[in-house]
């Protein structure tokens, strides 16, 4: 599939563009519920355009319909990754059509018929609107963190802002074409400060087929595939380029968002499974991922939960795969690896370390997590008796991590620490055996009691990743023990037959892009190269059939959540990718 034929549903994936922080969508302010329950209509009475910046505390600027004789009517909408397109159900060659041409930027024109732009004041005392010259409007989208101004390049605008008091009661802004013009152009621009006027140089068509080309630039340096999954590619494509968002604030490098839908930040565990999804084509965008957070370090070493461009946050934090991550990353990028591996070796000891200052409050040497927050598994049943928790997986992480820390001292010529650092990950790595191996499996254990929570969680085989540190027989009850969470559909998250699981349960049974691929690496790590190919290959079906969402129904494999989240379609690119070297690849993805 080409780019130039992918067309994307608004009602799943955002229309937006590769370093704005403007989306459009068929809802206002975006919510979890409202995303997963889309409803699937053809006919659709608005669009929004959104603010997904990190001060927004409502991400809706404008609602958008289209006017026939004065009042709104319905629309439908068709979207490719240039130009969204509003068509009049009667009259579909009437319309209007957006193009993001630059970050802060979007071009609009229309064809026999008017427009709304509507501002969604609400209970808000500070959203105004006004004409300074009569001919452009300046609107203050106080609660979306930004201010706009609209431009007529060939059209008019009517402003219908009246005042109660000392407020705003409603805005409305039409727009529509001179007398005797059956079409009308515009241009809308986001500032944050003073707006600086600058000249318009294309046409509408010129930006359109520049914008298409940016897309067509990176859909061919994404991550070949199967053919059978070339339509998943392109979508996948778009929408990690899509997410990505320009440096500004406390994003001081290019980030990939997890998604403009609602989860519109960067959290410091998503990122490094958007670095390794990057690295190959985009080396020094790839490191980034790794490296903003680093930007963002806590003086205590500890790394933020998740940053925006306004916000960071150290409520909670998340798990320690950096060096997991940075480990593959050496092998990935090797032409820019060792002035990374300097610039990260600091950074990580202390993140390192931090686990072992500030999370080992029973002092057994075996770190702990204070909210399922900071696992990546918020909900998961290990931590459904309360916390903290000891869970396996973030022993395993620090143990590899240390590996790579030995790795990077020895590259930089570091022998003593190199030493040190591997003397560490062989003492960690006995600790977790004697604390969390039952003699079947490993268990989560409450810190201080040390009670067993009750539950049937894949996180529990996360030290998989350790592959030749175990012992033979505990690497083969491994790979045995988490057959049983593979579903048609991929591996679960909790057991199916476990009475916690539920189908909608988040981390407590769906099927998660994050916990396959590091699965399916623990399995390579073992030796099991068959299991990880079938667990491969059933993640990526679900994925070409069911799309790039949050997480999935690990029986039927629809898509839940968010569905259209950048690390998923990362790891179905990294996966996929793997598979175009198997030799009956080129299957059906639905066989």
């Amino acid at each position: 599939m080409t780019a130039d034929d992918l067309s994307l549903d608004l009602e799943i994936v955002p229309f937006s563009r590769a370093g704005s922080y403007l989306a459009f969508s068929l809802y206002g302010h975006a919510t979890q519920q409202q995303i997963h329950q889309a409803s699937g209509a053809d006919v659709h009475e608005a669009v929004y355009l959104r603010s997904v910046q990190g001060m927004a505390v409502r991400s809706s600027l404008l609602k958008i319909q289209l006017l026939a004789d004065g009042a709104p009517v319905a629309c439908r909408v068709r979207t490719t990754p240039a130009v969204l397109r509003l068509e009049r159900v009667d009259q579909p060659a009437h319309y209007a059509e957006f193009c993001i041409a630059e970050h802060e930027t979007v071009r609009v024109r229309t064809q026999g018929v008017s427009l709304r732009f509507s501002v969604e004041v609400g209970d808000s005392p500070f959203d105004i609107a006004y004409s300074p010259d009569g001919e452009r409007v300046e609107v203050v989208a106080y609660l979306a963190g930004l201010k706009l101004a609209l431009l007529p390049l060939d059209g008019a605008f009517t402003l219908d802002a009246p005042w109660q008091g000392s407020r705003c009661v409603y805005i409305r802004i039409d727009f529509a074409p001179v007398a005797g013009a059956a079409g009308a152009e515009c241009v809308i621009e986001g500032y944050q400060s003073t707006r600086t006027p600058h000249a318009v140089t294309e046409t509408f068509d010129q930006a359109a087929a520049r914008v298409a080309s940016e897309f067509r630039a990176w859909l061919d340096s994404t991550l070949p595939v199967p053919e059978p999954y070339a339509a998943a590619r392109a979508l996948a494509a778009y929408i990690n380029w899509s997410c990505m968002v320009r440096p500004r604030g406390l994003l001081t490098r290019p980030a990939m968002y997890m998604s403009k839908n609602w989860m519109y930040k960067i959290w410091n565990w998503d990122n490094c499974f958007n670095a390794l999804a990057l690295a190959r084509q985009h080396p020094e965008m790839a490191w980034d991922q790794i490296q903003v957070f680093i930007d963002n370090q806590g003086a205590d070493g500890a790394l933020p939960d998740h940053v925006t461009d306004a916000t960071r946050s150290f409520r909670y934090y998340k798990p320690p795969v950096q060096g997991w991550a940075i480990r593959q990353l050496l092998r990935l990028t090797p032409a820019i690896a060792a002035e990374r591996a300097a610039q990260v070796y600091e950074p990580l000891c202390r993140w390192t370390e931090w686990w072992f200052s500030y999370r080992d409050d029973d002092s057994d040497g075996i770190p702990q997590y204070n909210h399922g927050n900071e696992s990546g598994w918020d909900n998961g049943t290990s931590f459904a008796e309360g916390v903290p928790v000891e869970t396996p997986d973030l022993s395993a992480f620090l143990v590899v991590q240390m590996d790579t820390l030995a790795e990077i001292a020895a590259l930089l010529g570091k022998a003593d620490d190199a030493r040190a650092w591997s003397r560490r990950a062989d003492e960690l790595t006995e600790r977790l055996i004697a604390h969390s191996w039952d003699g079947t499996q490993f268990v989560s254990r409450r810190s201080g009691t040390h009670t067993v929570p009750a539950g049937d969680t894949l996180i529990n085989y996360m030290p998989l990743l350790l592959g030749d540190r175990l012992p033979p027989e505990i690497r083969a009850a491994l790979v045995q023990g988490v057959q049983r969470f593979v579903t048609v559909q991929g591996m679960a998250t909790e057991t199916p037959v476990s009475p916690l699981y539920e189908s909608d349960g988040y981390w407590r049974g769906p099927i998660w892009g994050p916990s396959t691929h590091l699965i399916v690496d623990g399995l390579l790590a073992c030796g099991a190269h068959a299991l990880a190919e079938t667990i491969q290959r059933r993640f990526c079906d679900m994925a070409a059939v069911n799309g790039m969402a949050e997480n999935f129904d690990a029986i039927t494999g629809e898509g839940l959540r968010d569905r259209a989240y950048t690390w998923t379609s990362g790891i179905f690119l990294m996966l996929a990718n793997r598979l175009e070297r198997v030799p009956d690849a080129g299957r059906s993805p639905v066989e």
